[in-house]
């Protein structure tokens, strides 16, 4: 999508923090309840904070979903804890209208792990001379044979 010259015009951060609130509304509780949470079950339901611009073309909107755990989520069986969802919408507002925008949602899921008590860890980064020994080693394994594409008969 190329994007006109010049800076966003002054209404479209509020524009696009009120269409991220109706995205959330309209299209996000039945992502978010396919995963294992209940918006019904909390009074609150979404909590959009102030949204800016970090561009000429691209609006963020962070936002807090209030739910609860009724469902089983990446293993974890329901516990019926109230928390919070976080997470951030990032729209490109290149288009003169919000239907012809586009939207990036990211969800904090290792958050809300974390609100439901399970233990969440990360190994290292790896070092430059850790990594250089890892992708020599991935680069002596033999590779498997390439198939002509047949399927086996």
């Amino acid at each position: 999508m190329s994007c006109p010259e010049g800076p966003l015009e002054p209404n479209v951060i509020e524009q696009a923090s009120r269409s991220v609130e109706a995205d959330v509304v309209e299209g996000f509780a039945g992502m978010v309840t396919s995963r294992g949470f209940s918006p019904e079950l909390h009074e609150s339901g979404l909590d959009a904070n102030d949204a800016l611009a970090t561009s000429d073309h691209l609006v963020v909107v962070p936002w807090v979903y209030r739910c609860t755990h009724t469902g089983d989520f990446l293993g974890v069986p329901p516990t019926y804890i109230e928390l919070e969802l976080r997470g951030t919408t990032f729209v490109h507002a290149c288009a003169a209208s919000p239907g012809g925008w586009e939207y990036y949602r990211y969800i904090d899921f290792i958050g809300a792990l974390q609100q439901l008590g399970v233990a969440t860890t990360s190994r290292p980064a790896l070092s430059g001379d850790e990594f250089d020994n890892w992708d020599r080693n991935r680069q002596d394994r033999p590779q498997p044979p390439v198939g002509d594409g047949a399927a086996p008969g």
